[in-house]
């Protein structure tokens, strides 16, 4: 057990562990604190972690151990099971613990955000490039009309998805799962962005 221990500590640095369980750490160093209610970077991840609001401190292990909820020996060799640390304990039958919920879901608000934002930057596109040369003209191109009436609630969307507030996110969050908003943004990306959507995903957005 000691030898595990020592090779993993020796390898495998709390920022790594935290950035590998999907914890996001900012070039300070910080990040929120997935062991209480954190709307602010309050927890200072390196080769140790320390938590300036709940102060919780210890180790990589000891940060798998809690993210997890596992022994700091069932922690260690997850730890060297993940960076492909040898040599092994004998594997165990148990399961590999999974990801906390609060993790998974703050991974897929980040994955809807990179969709939206590049989403963002081509309506802004279509705005500025097909914007008619005669305001009195009826014949406005499609993609300039898609973009006007689209890019607030879109920008508005996005701008809550960077909220510190979860509950917050979490409304955006459920409003496009129930429109499949990302996967109609991801089918028009996908084409080449040579059509345009009849209806926009971000239509009718939840305020």
């Amino acid at each position: 057990m000691g030898l595990l221990f020592t090779k993993v500590k020796s390898q495998v640095t709390t920022h790594q562990a935290a950035e590998r369980y999907g914890i996001q750490v900012n070039r300070s160093g910080m990040a929120c604190c997935p062991f209480h209610d954190d709307h602010h970077p309050s927890m200072k991840i390196d080769e140790r972690f320390y938590c300036f609001g709940c102060h919780t401190t210890g180790d990589v292990i000891d940060f798998t151990a809690k993210l997890f909820d596992l022994s700091l020996y069932d922690a260690a060799k997850k730890l060297a099971n993940d960076f492909n640390i040898q040599p092994l304990p004998p594997v165990q039958s148990a399961p590999i613990p999974k990801l906390p919920a609060a993790v998974i879901e703050r991974k897929e608000e980040q994955r809807v955000l990179k969709v939206l934002i590049e989403y963002e930057r081509l309506l802004e596109k279509w705005k500025e490039e097909f914007v008619p040369s005669d305001p009195e003209d009826e014949n406005w191109d499609d993609r300039f009309v898609h973009a006007v009436h689209h890019l607030p609630p879109l920008s508005d969307a996005i701008d809550r998805l960077f909220s510190s507030d979860p509950d917050e996110r979490k409304e955006v969050m459920d409003h496009i799962r129930s429109t499949d908003a990302v996967a109609k943004i991801e089918e028009l990306l996908n084409e080449g962005c040579q059509e345009v959507m009849n209806d926009g995903p971000e239509k009718d957005r939840a305020a």
